[in-house]
């Protein structure tokens, strides 16, 4: 990295002097114009909002809640609290308004900006509870007007009326910033000259599968160790790199990599969220990115489409580049068709420029990691938690193994209780979560925080996890069953979305399986269906496959281990049902609540 800063506040101020003109983040307007930042501009645009927010009287200590999608405008807030020694709360504008209001009387914040009138609908829903309760001031929008998946357009007018001293837009809190930098920039530059590497930067909710989120703290000093292991662990990326961002930056995945592109120097590029990444990205050109598993089967899933409905000669000669035994004049030949007629094609999905990505949050399937290898698309993954800053473990470009999670980054001690829980140790582990004391901190008395995961570690480090200890489903016979796998295996299937495996308790194992919209649609264009999306989850034809599938993943399973019986939702999982977390995982304890009584008439019902 070549600096030692001290806090991230430090690092941005770094880069505005000696980048100042050089681009910081790009970003794609509603209009498909390419807008870009400068590293002084984005400092100056923080510093800015900071002494708005001072002037809506935000001291040290206190919290700024921020709701909105992945956006330049979140990084400017983000940095704008932190000047001021508050502390960032982000929430996810999927969460529902009973959430909001849990997580606004356990942080308490002072105020919350939020992206929309939609966002603020929630907000003003609680509004006289919350107020009274948990100290809100002001509640700030960053756009005033937007439109729903309906096409209703609601304007902010429409919500409060303009004389509401609770909300404001975030261009009047900019003038209020303006205009106190102007009559006195003291106050601001007091602040910055004492944020210091102890406080507090964040403290985000752990969206979970099970239980209450609970609120992890996370200090300067905590994002800067995990930022400096990836800058070692990542040495070779440097200038002409961009990084892709598509992440909820509610996700402490996300925010890490926004610590490590200004620790390195290289600009963000901000996709307009999952569902446009891959369209974002031929415009926005990255050469790596970090991401959730599921891209990488979405596009693994296209890609195989097209290869199936290309020229027989085609499809020949792809498979002839491919079959590579790793050496010789031959494979060089083959290498070299390869690049041309398959791997080119795969990083322009991307924009062209793509040399890597990374995954995290949720298990890579080898074959997904090693079809993108083939293709000459390294996917490295990595581990961490929320409360490790994201990340202790990643592969490397050149020591990349695919089924682990890498070696550790420097500064993480790695450790296995007897049990096999994966123990961790290093400057990137949080003190514990706010307001729940000493008593539900995960560190023992050594200073090992206890990840609840079940893990290995191979000859040469390499860290493979197995499942989660509370995610283990203890049968009536008395088997213990990692669900995981199963789970992971049956959604490798591009047709399968999501899979709740259930037996807990039970004699034997059944499943809720979701299917992937797009993929089916596609599946029913191939087989001459015509027909809705749930009327295509009820067809005996679209069963039958997934019959077949179940049992094909079945037969590698020891007979304990079999789903015996599943059913076909009609309805996806999402986030905003509360079945799904942010990064696509299953809620298991809210979706089996929901389906409680599909689940029950499995063990009841003979069919």
């Amino acid at each position: 990295m070549g600096q030692d800063f001290k806090t991230l506040t430090a690092m941005l101020r770094f880069r505005a002097h000696e980048q100042s003109d050089q681009p910081a983040t790009l970003h794609i307007r509603e209009d498909g114009e390419v807008v870009e930042t400068s590293w002084a501009s984005w400092y100056r645009r923080s510093q800015v909002i900071a002494a708005g927010l001072q002037e809506l009287g935000v001291v040290s200590g206190d919290r700024v809640g921020v709701m909105a999608r992945t956006r330049v405008e979140w990084l400017w807030i983000d940095v704008a609290v932190m000047l001021t020694r508050a502390v960032t709360v982000p929430i996810y504008p999927t969460e529902l308004a009973p959430v909001c209001l849990d997580i606004g009387r356990d942080a308490t914040p002072r105020v919350v900006i939020v992206e929309n009138p939609s966002q603020l609908k929630k907000w003003l829903e609680l509004r006289d509870e919350h107020t009274q309760q948990a100290g809100l001031e002001r509640l700030v929008v960053i756009e005033p007007e937007c439109v729903d998946s309906d096409g209703v357009r609601t304007h902010l007018s429409e919500l409060t009326p303009p004389d509401d001293e609770l909300v404001l837009t975030l261009s009047a809190l900019q003038a209020l910033g303006e205009g106190a930098l102007a009559e006195d920039p003291g106050p601001l530059e007091a602040s910055t000259a004492a944020v210091a590497a102890e406080d507090l930067a964040t403290i985000t909710y752990t969206p979970g599968t099970e239980g209450e989120p609970k609120g992890v703290m996370l200090t300067h000093a905590n994002f800067l160790a995990a930022s400096d292991g990836l800058s070692q662990a990542l040495s070779k990326v440097g200038p002409g790199d961009r990084q892709l961002l598509y992440l909820p930056l509610a996700h402490a995945f996300a925010r890490i990599s926004v610590v490590f592109s200004v620790a390195m120097g290289i600009p963000l590029a901000f996709a307009r969220g999952y569902r446009r990444a891959l369209k974002d990205a031929r415009v926005l050109q990255p050469t790596f990115f970090c991401s959730i598993p599921r891209l990488f089967e979405k596009v693994r899933s296209e890609f195989q489409t097209e290869e199936e409905e290309a020229t027989s000669i085609h499809r020949f000669v792809a498979d002839w580049a491919l079959d590579r035994q790793g050496g010789g004049v031959i494979d060089r030949l083959k290498a070299a068709v390869a690049e041309r007629i398959v791997n080119a094609r795969l990083r322009q999905v991307f924009g062209g420029r793509l040399r890597f990505a990374i995954s995290g949050a949720a298990p890579l399937a080898v074959d997904v990691g090693r079809w993108f290898e083939d293709r000459g698309l390294p996917v490295i993954e990595g581990y961490g938690m929320t409360e490790t800053a994201a990340v202790t473990h990643l592969n490397r470009l050149d020591d990349n193994v695919y089924g682990t999670v890498g070696r550790p980054l420097a500064g993480v001690e790695t450790t296995l209780a007897p049990d096999g829980e994966l123990l961790l140790r290093g400057g990137q582990v949080s003190s514990g979560y706010w307001n729940r004391g000493g008593s539900s901190s995960r560190l023992d008395d050594a200073g090992w925080l206890h990840t609840g995961d079940l893990a290995a570690i191979g000859e040469h480090g390499h860290l493979s996890i197995a499942d989660r200890k509370r995610d283990i489903i203890l049968t009536a016979t008395g088997k213990v069953i990692t669900p995981g796998p199963i789970a992971e295996a049956l959604r490798a299937h591009p047709l399968i979305g999501q899979v709740l495996v259930h037996g807990e308790r039970r004699s034997f194992l059944t499943a809720l399986i979701t299917l992937d919209r797009e993929s089916l649609a596609r599946y029913a264009r191939d087989v001459g269906l015509d027909l809705k999306y749930d009327e295509l989850t009820r067809h005996r034809q679209v069963y039958a496959t997934i019959e077949a599938l179940v049992a094909r993943v079945n037969a590698g399973l020891p007979p304990h281990a079999n789903i015996r019986k599943f059913a076909i939702l009609d309805t996806e999982l999402t986030p905003e049902g509360g079945d799904l977390t942010p990064t696509q995982g299953v809620r298991r304890r809210v979706a089996t609540a929901k389906h409680q009584s599909l689940l029950d008439s499995f063990y009841s019902e003979p069919y």
